[in-house]
């Protein structure tokens, strides 16, 4: 008669104690490694026995549990030594207990506050590595705690250890009893968060404060001190850019996200949990993965908004998210389940979602599910056509407005299927040739462009970049980065040209090996502690690979080295930090993480990320060196301010200000790695160069390239761009000039006759030089007023004037597109950007050929090809026409509108000149400078117009000192 007694208990303990109160008629043989039970085929189990019950009896487990199981599992601790004293002294006073990750943070507090061997054992200090924290074994602990006046418990987030041991020492005489501190201290103040990961410099702190009581020591006093300071520091107000995590180019969430105005959307988990900080896509909650539109259920009858939106990722489906539809059915709420289909687990890495349904089988689980109405939205309907039926329909992605607006009416639970693969699996896909390379790629007219950056904010996309020009700030298309979703084609402008065929040029490709003959080897740095290198980045630029190759590079060198990565929300576009130890051996690095002024090299490879509070954080004055690109990489805040600052030089300031004089290099990486290399993603193996070259890697090159072997990925590529570092470091004027870098940069024009003389030329080519003469003479009569205001020197406010001026005469109609297309500026970019056989496609909305949308009365934009350039040019000969009888496209609302802000505009000098004075010169340019925002096209243009009366009207009050009542003003697009 046999049983399986395995499922009675958990370890030779438990059995032990089970067979010695067994039966007399069971023998049981218990030997290492060998237990045999032998039961007679005639012994009835007893059923209310106390030590043997039946496998599947409830009350019976827990018995086991709480009986045997705990306490033999604290017996295991104690057998084989889990939990044990690893610093004592002679007569100890503290006691600190802690385990896993904080315990190498505690060793790292310790290095950091100089408690060396000596001066532990003078103060006093106890330390217990807990190897088991639960069950918490009592024997052991017992024995730490005697004798201590105080135990600080280190441990992260939950106070499973702290609660344990509180409980364990109550009985304890008053006398005898230590204090314990941990997540609070013994006054109810906060000493050790548990909300959010624990640092050596918070655990060190937290260790002087307790020392501070009956010991002091001016090692310790000198570090707490340093943190302070750096505390302080960084607490002073600064001009910072941020780099919030965004999606990545040609996400599928940047449009699926949407929803239409007065409608609410829910977040929940996935990449789409970053609308609930966004804009333009906002969603208004989240919760737990498959806890997704449930909330809703507890909310609909208590609130007057009759349905609602809920985000859901595949994955999140296929993982939970199918009850939380089922519960919606069955509560029968008002709610449209917006189901991303999107072929990819995106946001950890894109692997295949784990027992992923295809579409058809979607819907059939669905329709199982009792769901009605069911929409499927693609950018590639028309694979899809055959699942259409009576519950099923399918549309284009640019439906996708009016379609929520449909189901939003509709009573019970619908589902929105928006199928698009994620665009990174798709980069990934294309790179190992499992998808075939895209034929379009979408290129800008920047003449054409005006900046107003409804591409934007139609596409939500950051390979929509900024591009500088004197005439005002534009935009490009970051072809490294695009991953030709042409969501920004929808932009309502005719800037837009996708061009078929064709390659892009990958710039010059130069190399660099007849440079490097000449290139000595630097003099490595001594590693008698542990090297420490921050590098800082952008999401997607290859961050995390300069620490997996330095690491590997190390390694192939038997040095020790750790490395920990910090990578936020976004495979793209959020800050990411690499922190990376390198020593002569393993066990000399304790905590992963670079404590607080400790780090011997920062590798900035993005400014904005390297001037935050966590590199700033790293640096120390008399150890630390950096090395950061200024070349600043879009941010989100640019999508929907297409005149976001960022502010180079005082980031720049920020990081001086923590570095000794001549320890800080700031060089444009990615202009010269683009310039050379052809391609961005060669700037942070570059930078790894420059700081090679300057002796601040304790790593050989020849074991780095062969770690860019061993990673097999460009490789050729890669040691190229480490070189050119490298020879940037010893000759960055050499390496300029190679570049051409400093030539084609953009140099503003600052005086006003410079300022003038251009725009009147432009100005003449727009119409001709009589148009051009009266822009000159208004100009001349705000400079003469203003100098006589102000003094023979000034002309801050003509400067304004003249920009200002220029913006509105030179306003975008019919005939001005057609020229900046014809003129032959466009082509020799066109040449200039691709190379071989391709066709355009010009994406516009002529007012007089083009249909409206009925969903938004917005004109539709349609395609042209290469035909309508010669339309082009016929057209732009026709200029002499604007503004006569016979400019048939001059009786618009919008030509109309643009004629009257030229004066306007005038008007609005002649007001401010009327009350100048230098007190309120920097408010009269800034109103001057409103109408620098009246741009666009179209819906757009006329929006920004309106804007601009209104904020105009305000400020002129204001200007004339009468009392205004604040209005907010944002910018449309």
């Amino acid at each position: 008669y046999g049983f399986e007694l395995s499922r009675y208990c958990g370890c030779w303990v438990g059995l032990k104690a089970i067979t010695e109160n067994m039966d007399s008629a069971i023998s049981a043989e218990i030997n290492p490694g060998r237990i045999e039970i032998k039961i007679p085929e005639d012994f009835e189990m007893p059923h209310d026995g106390v030590n043997v019950r039946w496998p599947d009896a409830p009350l019976a487990q827990e018995e086991r549990l709480n009986k045997y199981k705990i306490y033999a599992a604290r017996a295991f601790a104690l057998e084989n030594d889990i939990n044990r004293i690893v610093i004592d002294s002679q007569q100890p006073r503290l006691g600190i207990i802690t385990s896993g990750k904080s315990y190498l943070d505690v060793l790292q507090a310790f290095e950091d506050l100089g408690l060396d061997e000596e001066l532990v054992a003078e103060i006093g200090i106890r330390v217990y590595k807990v190897g088991m924290p639960w069950p918490l074994e009592p024997v052991k602990t017992h024995e730490f705690a005697r004798g201590l006046d105080e135990i600080l418990v280190v441990e992260e987030k939950r106070s499973v250890i702290e609660d344990q041991l509180t409980g364990q020492l109550y009985n304890w005489p008053v006398g005898k009893r230590p204090r314990v501190v941990g997540e609070y201290d013994e006054e109810g103040n906060d000493l050790l968060t548990n909300l959010g990961e624990l640092s050596p410099a918070m655990i060190a702190r937290a260790i002087a404060q307790r020392v501070d009581r009956f010991y002091t020591s001016a090692t310790i006093q000198e570090r707490i001190s340093f943190i302070n300071s750096k505390e302080q520091a960084l607490a002073k107000p600064r001009k910072l850019s941020e780099r919030e995590p965004a999606y990545c180019s040609g996400c599928p969430h940047n449009t699926s996200t949407k929803v239409p105005e007065g409608s609410i959307a829910g977040g929940g988990i996935g990449c789409h949990y970053m609308s609930t900080w966004s804009k333009t896509r906002p969603a208004h909650n989240f919760t737990q993965m498959g806890g997704e539109g449930v909330t809703w259920t507890g909310m609909a009858p208590f609130t007057e908004t009759q349905h609602m939106f809920q985000n859901l990722g595949d994955g999140t489906y296929a993982h939970s998210g199918i009850l939380a539809i089922r519960q919606s059915v069955a509560a029968k709420v008002n709610i449209t389940y917006k189901i991303l289909y999107n072929d990819a687990v995106a946001m950890t890495g894109g692997q295949p979602v784990d027992g992923t349904l295809s579409l058809p089988e979607l819907i059939l689980q669905l329709r199982g599910e009792g769901v009605g109405r069911i929409e499927i939205v693609s950018d590639q309907p028309d694979i899809h056509r055959h699942l259409a039926n009576n519950v099923v329909t399918v549309s284009h992605r640019d439906q996708l407005n009016a379609i929520q607006k449909s189901l939003r009416e509709t009573p019970g639970t619908t589902v929105l299927i928006y199928e698009q693969t994620c665009a990174t699996e798709k980069r990934r896909r294309r790179k190992r040739g499992l998808l075939p390379p895209a034929e379009a790629k979408v290129f800008i007219n920047d003449a054409v462009c005006e900046g107003c950056g409804d591409c934007s904010v139609k596409s939500n996309c950051l390979s929509v970049i900024p591009k500088e020009t004197e005439l005002g700030r534009k935009r490009q298309i970051d072809q490294a980065a695009c991953n030709q979703d042409y969501s920004c084609v929808n932009g309502f402008c005719p800037s837009f040209v996708t061009v078929v065929g064709g390659e892009m040029k990958k710039g010059a490709g130069i190399s660099a090996a007849e440079l490097s003959d000449t290139l000595p080897q630097p003099q490595l740095p001594e590693i008698e502690q542990p090297w420490n290198v921050l590098v800082t980045g952008v999401g997607g630029t290859g961050v995390l690979t300069v620490a997996a190759v330095l690491s590997m590079a190390a390694h192939l060198e038997d040095k020790g080295v750790a490395t920990m990565n910090q990578t936020g929300l976004a495979q793209k576009f959020g800050p990411v930090v690499s922190h990376l130890r390198i020593a002569k051996r393993q066990r000399d690095i304790h905590a992963v993480r670079i404590p607080a002024g400790d780090a011997d090299l920062v590798i900035g490879c993005d400014l904005l990320v390297s001037a935050g509070d966590d590199a700033l954080a790293k640096l120390h004055q008399d150890r630390s060196y950096a090395v950061i690109n200024d070349t600043v990489a879009v941010t989100a805040e640019f999508v929907n301010n297409p005149d976001a600052v960022f502010h180079i030089e005082p980031m720049k300031q920020s990081i001086r200000d923590e570095l000794s004089q001549g320890m800080v290099d700031f060089l444009p990486a990615t202009d010269i790695a683009l310039a050379l290399l052809g391609d961005t993603i060669a700037t942070n193996l570059f930078m790894v160069g420059y700081a090679y070259q300057k002796g601040m890697l304790p790593v050989s090159s020849e074991a780095i390239e062969k770690a860019l072997e061993i990673n097999n990925v460009a490789v050729e590529f890669n040691k190229q761009a480490f070189l050119w570092g490298r020879l940037a470091a010893h000759d960055e004027a050499q390496v300029r000039e190679i570049s051409q870098i400093d030539k084609n940069r953009l140099t503003p024009l600052s005086g006003l006759d410079e300022i003038v003389d251009y725009r009147s030329a432009d100005l003449a080519a727009y119409q001709n030089a009589k148009y051009a003469d009266t822009y000159r003479q208004r100009v001349e009569s705000v400079k003469a007023r203003e100098r006589e205001i102000l003094g023979d020197n000034s002309n801050a406010f003509s400067i304004a004037f003249a920009k200002a001026l220029h913006r509105v005469m030179a306003y975008k109609d019919e005939y001005e597109v057609a020229r900046l297309y014809s003129d032959g500026r466009f082509q020799q970019q066109l040449k200039s950007s691709f190379s071989g056989d391709y066709k355009l496609q010009l994406h516009m909305a002529p007012p007089l050929l083009s249909r409206r949308d009925p969903d938004t009365g917005h004109l539709i934009k349609r395609q042209f090809g290469s035909y309508i350039l010669p339309v082009f040019g016929l057209l732009a000969r026709l200029k002499g026409l604007r503004g006569t009888a016979f400019d048939i496209f001059g009786y618009s609302a919008e030509r109309r509108m643009e004629r009257q802000l030229i004066d306007e505009v005038c008007a609005t000098a002649d007001t401010l000149l009327g009350n100048l004075s230098e007190d309120n010169l920097d408010h009269a340019m800034q109103i001057m400078n409103f109408v620098l925002d009246v741009r666009g096209y179209g819906h757009v243009k006329q929006a920004n117009y309106q804007q601009y009366q209104l904020r105009l009207s305000q400020q002129l009050k204001r200007y004339h000192g009468q009392a205004v009542l604040p209005v907010e003003v944002a910018h449309v697009a």
